[in-house]
């Protein structure tokens, strides 16, 4: 058995006036030694971005970005014409491959709240590919719902890497089962919202737990609760 547990509280902090981020590992001018990701899973940023504000153009390079949007919505565009709005229970992927520019600004009619995740790639270099894809009318209570994978599966967005990202809504009182993992993976599980429990471990908003090991776990909602569980090869 082997659980790491980290609280929501001991996460990397940047306030910039239109941003207000926290982050789960190391980024920017957040560093911590021991927070440098979990396996394949290198970025976790917890991001509001204020109505009418965002990022610039700016380069990004062998990398797997995944933003998934939880308020309002998010603009996007890129150096190869890409152009898209993000709405609350969709999903922006971008593989930016050999390199690509993009901007993402918080449209002005509300603040932007969002997940940005990054994953390295199984290889480097290749042509900066993006997808856009809605899940708000997906099935996700009491059941995993897989989001990205490598394979495609559930109508899922595919990634250059043999990872998935799966969310689940949970009931109070209800106990689902956490998804096994094949050898030389490990299990990242995020709580957005709730409060859940995990071989005894009490989670609540966005602490999580690390599972390095192959064994069946449970999880427990003692509330309404929102989690999502990363799935990611550890070499």
């Amino acid at each position: 058995m082997s659980l790491l547990l980290h609280r929501s509280a001991q996460r990397g902090i940047a306030e910039h006036g239109w941003l207000h981020s926290r982050f789960s590992f190391s980024f920017a001018e957040y560093h911590n030694p021991s927070r440098m990701g979990f396996g394949a899973l290198r970025v976790i940023n917890d991001d509001i971005v204020e109505a009418g504000n965002g990022f610039g153009m700016h380069p990004h390079k062998n990398m797997e970005i995944v933003s998934i949007v939880t308020k309002g919505s998010l603009e996007h565009r890129d150096s190869e014409g890409n152009h898209g709005i993000i709405h609350a229970g969709e999903i922006q992927y971008m593989s930016a491959g050999s390199g690509v520019f993009h901007s993402e600004h918080a449209t002005a009619d509300s603040d932007a709240a969002l997940f940005q995740i990054w994953i390295h790639p199984y290889e480097n270099g290749g042509a900066p590919r993006y997808e856009q894809r809605s899940f708000i009318h997906h099935d996700q209570q009491n059941q995993w719902l897989t989001l990205i994978s490598a394979d495609g599966a559930d109508d899922s967005i595919v990634i250059k890497q043999d990872a998935a990202i799966h969310s689940v809504e949970v009931t109070e009182g209800t106990a689902i089962a956490i998804p096994n993992v094949t050898s030389g993976h490990g299990r990242l599980i995020f709580v957005i919202e709730g409060k859940v429990e995990i071989n005894t471990h009490i989670l609540e908003a966005r602490d999580e737990i690390q599972i390095t090991d192959q064994e069946e776990y449970t999880l427990l909602a003692h509330s309404e609760s929102k989690v999502l569980l990363f799935d990611v090869p550890m070499h």
